[in-house]
């Protein structure tokens, strides 16, 4: 029997001292024609000082929007309709902008998602860490520019003072990041902001970046307010969750009491969308459809559309955020907890999972068998081989301009690719992933070493061998937004291969571009739609499109899921695993997140300082690695699982970018 509590929530958990950050009923919203678009709904959360408030969701769930309304810095035309938000006892709605701007980068810090995009391309780090100190404090310019060395020195970042004169540009992702978290704690906030602050970086950076902010939290006391799509970054580093669905906190209260039995399906189904969560090579758990777009949403639980547990009455009137403090039907007191969902006395939602059974016996990914004929299958034939491939490039002294020194990005790396198989390629940024890539895909030749397609040495090939060569190897980068052209439309994009390499009639390539767009699982309008009329997940799967367009035998897929959230994440997933099979196509799989590379990948490679260090079946790389170092990339892989938190970071914190 479907019940609702007659208690709405409040904002305030857990008991005890004030809280120093207090959201409540919280609405945004956009102008429209109609008269204006709601952004944020009943929004309302409460944050004590020295503690960490985790915000997960999908992508258009609104996570970003809260902290930008936190920070009084909503976008032009967006306002806040109603609701209050109370820092240290002020509403900071009330304040003047002068008063707000004197709490926000004093008491308030922020560390934004993309670093290099909000960091000033025209000034130094140091310019900018001293023009923030100076505007919060009365310290001199001497005294500042010390000021800024010792921060940077406290994130991590070797040589302080000479990265002090860097440009951005001059700063690996990692780096940027530590430079703005230097930036954000300049002035020793009482909270700080952290939207997606790991987002992109591999394990072993999203692990000292995670230690690095929670050492400076024991030292200063400070609250956190960390927003992620990532549900093993909130696991390891916060101590309450809210959950965000379309503008709406679908679920709340203490991290391991949320993960552990979710009481809103949707929670359950963000944590089914973990690449951990079954066998290497099984299918993903997937939520279909999309977060509803701001101005389409319908009656009834705004989740309804993609649950697979709703019933007639979730699909009618707005369900309320229920009070889950008092004892429940099940006799539970879950302590602070709360739920949107109407049916949370009588469903029971699947949580943390002790185990996610066995493996496969070959140990390989997608693909299994392929690399060894595993199951009485013939050996596969050798499609893609690398001979001891090297790169350099000249880089000038800082010293010396007129002086160039030549580094190896690539040194000694060989493999071979299997017709149909995956080879995971892993290690930290810089290690040379992308650049192996490149030279696989024929962008840059080899300072050393060939690559031989099918036997051929590509960089030697001429003619029509080397078009052949270029038709059968496509490539699917990181950033769809960035590799598609916002001018075309998506038939024009897909198109465009089809009329380079082929003289097929207009008639034969709107059929493929329609076929193209079947394969990948989009309806045929979106041939006429622009780039940025799609989501991140569907834009990807464009980029996909693209590259099948041509029929290749292997893709180069470059970091393809990195900037994904899970549930897309695991869509697309999915589908490079049904295309593989479908198919037959090879992948070069690179990617930082081993959960990933582990679930898709037969085989995997890793990478460091340019140099492959260990090759072998995925579960061989995973559960028996071989190496030093593939044993602290496995070590720093995070957990969706609170009570497996790998800690506070107490080593080194730099990179080996860093240190260079």
């Amino acid at each position: 029997m479907t019940t609702i509590s007659s208690h709405p929530v409040t904002a305030a958990w857990p008991g005890g001292a004030d809280p120093l950050l207090v959201v409540s009923d919280l609405r945004v919203e956009a102008p429209d024609t109609r008269g204006g678009v709601t952004l944020l709904e009943d929004v309302a959360f409460a944050l004590e000082q020295g503690r960490t408030l985790g915000v997960v969701g999908e992508t258009g769930s609104g996570k970003t929007l809260v902290a930008l309304s936190v920070l009084g810095l909503l976008p032009a035309g967006v306002r806040r309709v109603s609701g209050q938000v109370r820092f240290g006892g002020q509403d900071l709605a009330a304040l003047p902008s002068r008063g707000l701007r004197s709490i926000r980068g004093r008491d308030i810090g922020m560390v934004f998602q993309d670093p290099v995009g909000h960091l000033d391309p025209s000034f130094t780090v140091g310019s900018q860490l001293v023009e923030t100190l100076r505007a919060h404090t009365d310290l001199s310019r001497r005294a500042a520019r010390e000021r800024a060395a010792d921060l940077l020195d406290r994130v991590g970042i070797a040589r302080p003072y000479e990265r002090l004169r860097d440009h951005p540009h001059q700063l690996s992702g990692g780096m940027a990041q530590r430079v703005m978290i230097a930036l954000a704690i300049s002035c020793q906030p009482r909270l700080l902001i952290a939207d997606e602050p790991t987002t992109a970086l591999d394990a072993t950076v999203q692990a000292q970046v995670l230690g690095l902010l929670q050492s400076l939290q024991d030292e200063h006391g400070m609250a956190l307010l960390l927003i992620s799509h990532d549900l093993s970054v909130l696991a390891e580093m916060a101590d309450d969750v809210v959950v965000l669905y379309g503008g709406q906190v679908a679920e709340q209260g203490e991290v391991t009491a949320v993960l552990g039995r979710p009481r809103h399906p949707y929670t359950e189904a963000l944590l089914g969308a973990q690449p951990g969560s079954v066998a290497p090579g099984e299918s993903l758990v997937t939520i279909p459809g999309a977060v509803p777009a701001p101005g389409t949403l319908g009656d009834g639980c705004r989740f309804h559309p993609r649950c697979s547990h709703a019933t007639d009455p979730c699909r009618t009137g707005q369900p309320p955020l229920v009070d889950l403090r008092s004892p429940d039907a099940t006799g539970e007191s879950p302590g602070a907890r709360a739920t949107r969902c109407i049916r949370h006395e009588e469903l029971s939602l699947r949580g943390l999972a002790p185990t996610i059974g066995p493996a496969r016996a070959s140990g390989a990914g997608a693909g299994a068998g392929a690399a060894a004929g595993g199951d009485g299958e013939p050996e596969r034939s050798v499609l893609v081989e690398a001979r001891d491939l090297g790169k350099d490039y000249a880089v000038r002294d800082g010293r010396r301009p007129w002086s160039t020194t030549a580094v190896a990005a690539v040194d000694g790396v060989s493999f071979v690719i299997r017709a149909g198989e995956t080879l995971g390629l892993v290690g930290e940024s810089g290690a040379g992933k992308s650049t192996v890539g490149r030279l696989v895909l024929g962008i840059e030749a080899p300072t050393r070493g060939r690559v031989l397609i099918d036997g051929t040495e590509l960089h030697q090939a001429r003619g029509e061998r080397r078009r052949e060569l270029r038709r059968d190897v496509q490539v699917v980068f990181q950033d769809p937004h960035s590799s598609l052209n916002p001018m075309m439309t998506i038939g024009a994009i897909l198109a465009e291969p089809l009329e380079v390499h082929t003289t097929s009639t207009r008639a034969e390539v709107e059929a493929r571009v329609a076929e193209l767009l079947e394969l990948v699982g989009l309806a045929p309008a979106v041939a006429r739609q622009l780039p940025d009329a799609l989501s991140g997940g569907q834009r990807q799967r464009v980029a996909i499109a693209r590259a099948l367009a041509l029929r290749p035998r292997l893709i180069v897929c470059d970091e393809p899921v990195s900037a994904l959230d899970v549930s897309t994440q695991a869509q697309v997933v999915n589908l490079l695993v049904g295309l593989q099979r479908e198919l037959g196509v090879a992948y070069l799989f690179i990617g930082h997140d081993l959960a990933v590379v582990r679930h898709i990948s037969d085989r995997v490679a890793v990478m460091r300082h340019g140099r492959i260090v260990e090759v072998g079946t995925s579960e061989q790389v995973h559960r028996r690695p071989g190496h030093e170092y593939t044993r602290a990339l496995n070590d720093a892989v995070l957990a969706v699982d609170p009570r497996r938190r790998l800690g506070r970071s107490t080593g080194d914190q730099t990179t080996p970018s860093d240190r260079t």
